[in-house]
């Protein structure tokens, strides 16, 4: 498990939650981007995935962060991966 992999994850679980066009102008907002597949380009890092969760926090509220907080903490301890405040 990376943090890519869960960057990802929320990736997925937010088209769920706000839909694909929100999910990849959010991407977008804080600088990633994901192919035709949906998976990231290029790597990701905790700071990645803190400014991705953040800003959807910002443009569309706590539930969005709500949405995805459980899988993802249950990834990251998979992985031995800190996970950013918002997400705790």
């Amino acid at each position: 498990m990376t943090y890519r992999d869960l960057i990802e994850l929320v990736v997925q679980r937010q088209m769920g939650i706000v839909g694909l066009w929100k999910t990849l102008e959010t991407l977008n907002d804080v600088g990633l981007a994901v192919g035709d597949d949906y998976r990231l380009v290029g790597d990701g890092g905790y700071d990645d995935l803190e400014r991705l969760v953040t800003r959807f926090n910002e443009k569309y509220g706590l539930v969005t962060v709500m949405g995805c907080k459980i899988v993802v903490g249950r990834k990251a301890r998979e992985g031995n991966l800190a996970l950013p405040k918002i997400l705790k």
